[in-house]
């Protein structure tokens, strides 16, 4: 995640702080955080703000500030979190690579271009595009999958979506060239439309 999280703030002119892996305790998170945000204008996290027993990025945060948005209903990227440490704003990731890259796009790129003074719509293009797949059983959370933009015989854009729905697959984000966005409590058949987020809307 270390190189997937450079990449993509490095890619937006930022620079990064690395202050690498913290261990599994609520005094050495809280002492990281504390450590970030007085060296920097936003602090980032990848892990540790699910519900487990040794997730500690939530309460350390709440300690040393505040804790305004927890959890989205969302797949990948549920456990996403956003609050401030003291007065520096703070954007938790979950840990699976593929949560992280989905969350860093739809939320976190923004963020940070609005910080960097960009103004106007920052909402990604959604392209209207036939299914090449069925998706026979709706969800409650909104599903963004990962999916590749073909052509059928007749030369119309198709999203096909990697085989595996699997937050750890970060082989899937290099099969694919986007995002399809599942509505939460929606059924699909193939050739029906759906609405694709290309790559190039997310990360230019």
């Amino acid at each position: 995640n270390r190189f997937l999280f450079s990449a993509l703030l490095e890619a937006l002119g930022c620079t990064v702080i690395d202050l690498g892996i913290v261990e599994d305790r609520l005094e050495a998170t809280i002492e990281a955080l504390a450590a970030a945000a007085d060296q920097a204008d936003l602090v980032l996290a990848s892990g540790g703000v699910s519900v487990g027993d040794e997730d500690h990025v939530r309460p350390a945060v709440e300690q040393l500030g505040s804790l305004d948005l927890w959890r989205v209903a969302m797949r990948p990227g549920k456990p996403l979190a956003f609050g401030h440490i003291g007065d520096t704003p703070f954007i938790g990731s979950p840990g699976n690579p593929v949560s992280l890259f989905v969350t860093f796009c739809l939320f976190a790129r923004p963020f940070i271009l609005r910080m960097q003074g960009v103004t106007g719509d920052l909402r990604p293009l959604h392209l209207p595009v036939r299914a090449g797949f069925d998706w026979p059983t709706p969800t409650k959370r909104r599903e963004y999958l990962r999916a590749r933009l073909d052509q059928d015989a007749d030369g119309s854009p198709v999203a096909q979506i990697f085989s595996s729905r699997s937050s750890a697959a970060l082989t899937s984000l290099t099969w694919a060239n986007g995002l399809v966005v599942m509505p939460e409590g929606r059924t699909l058949t193939t050739g029906e439309t759906i609405s694709f987020i290309p790559f190039s809307e997310l990360l230019d």
